[in-house]
């Protein structure tokens, strides 16, 4: 029952309850008003200021391949990685042929003729009276100053100027790519001739270990991120193994080994200090003597050294000949045979993880 009319909102509303006979209070229909326009306005702007929320993609689905099944793609990866690698390390091997020809032509037509050249001779021998003068006890000796110094001219004369043409550690990334590359094309015809759905092959793949790199920190990539990297360096994983196989590795900077080049060195430093003492004696006979004849004796003297210079020089260039040889032989054995520092390293490292993989539950 309502008391007074209903126009005016500042009456009190009265409502009396059937069962009980209870009086409740009503606020004034204005102030009701207000209060639900408030809430309206306030969770309108609420609703403006909260971000969208993100629609969630539905969980991807794992397939099942049966154990058969699984098996027989397993011997399938296996089979595909030793087939691409023999192709890779073909490649490989093809190129640093090429490498080791023009390492070849380079020594023939300028190291030995650079070495054995008469002026080179006479400032190796000043070099090598300045490191005897130079020596102290536990310091490098002038042999092995010498050999760091054949070395260095070997690289700037010879590896570098080859390298524009074949890099050993451009060669190293190039088999590592064409591996990939020969295994994806063998991998990708897989599910149709296994009749699997390529998202369960998919899958797969993303269990196999590719590349683990335990060293410093742990860096992983799974066989299914190495097939499909559009650049293998944009991967952590790859970054981190290129550093482990550096550490182990000439490929980045070859040079030939100091063993080889120390026989030449030894040989080298004997004969010119020897040459050193004649053009002491010499000189000491034309200052006693003084006058023409001591001018005389001198022009001799050089006359002489140009001429027995040319006499040695044949063997000087055999003696030099064998041992880069050999030096080359040797770095042919770490930058090619070797499957750990080598050029076909990250070949080796990759396929040894994919094999590995695949073959333990063959076991």
């Amino acid at each position: 029952m309502y008391r007074g009319g209903i126009g005016k909102l500042n009456k009190i509303v009265i409502i009396r309850l059937r069962e009980r006979d209870v009086q409740v209070r009503i606020l004034p229909l204005g102030l009701i008003a207000a209060c639900v326009l408030f809430i309206v306005i306030v969770s309108a702007m609420n609703g403006c200021s909260q971000a969208p929320s993100k629609a969630v993609a539905p969980p991807t689905p794992l397939y099942h391949i049966q154990p058969k099944t699984l098996r027989a793609i397993n011997e399938g990866i296996f089979t595909a990685s030793v087939q691409a690698t023999h192709e890779s390390e073909a490649y490989a091997r093809v190129a640093m042929e090429e490498w080791l020809w023009r390492v070849r032509q380079r020594i023939e037509e300028v190291f030995i003729p650079w070495y054995s050249s008469y002026g080179i001779q006479q400032w190796m021998t000043a070099k090598v009276v300045a490191f005897k003068l130079l020596y102290t006890e536990g310091e490098a000796t002038p042999e092995e100053r010498l050999v760091s110094y054949l070395q260095e001219q070997f690289y700037e004369q010879v590896l570098e100027p080859v390298s524009s043409f074949v890099d050993p550690h451009t060669v190293m990334e190039d088999a590592a790519i064409n591996y990939l590359r020969e295994l994806r094309e063998r991998l990708d015809r897989m599910p149709s001739e296994y009749d699997v759905p390529a998202a369960a092959f998919r899958q797969h793949l993303e269990t196999i270990p590719a590349i683990v790199v335990q060293e410093v920190l742990a860096q992983e990539a799974s066989l299914y991120e190495v097939l499909q990297a559009a650049d293998l360096s944009a991967l952590p994983a790859y970054r981190a193994l290129l550093g482990k196989v550096a550490a182990a590795s000439d490929a980045a900077n070859p040079t030939p080994s100091a063993e080889r080049l120390k026989v030449v060195a030894n040989q080298a430093v004997t004969r010119l200090l020897d040459s050193v003492a004649l053009s002491a004696g010499t000189a000491t006979a034309s200052t006693v003597v003084g006058g023409y004849w001591g001018i005389a004796i001198s022009a001799g003297s050089a006359a002489y050294a140009a001429v027995e210079h040319d006499h040695e020089k044949p063997a000087m260039e055999a003696q030099l000949r064998e041992n880069l040889d050999a030096a080359l032989d040797l770095m042919w054995q770490e930058l090619v045979e070797d499957p750990i520092g080598g050029i076909t390293a990250l070949v080796h490292h990759i396929s040894t993880q994919i094999e590995d993989a695949v073959s333990h539950p063959l076991q």
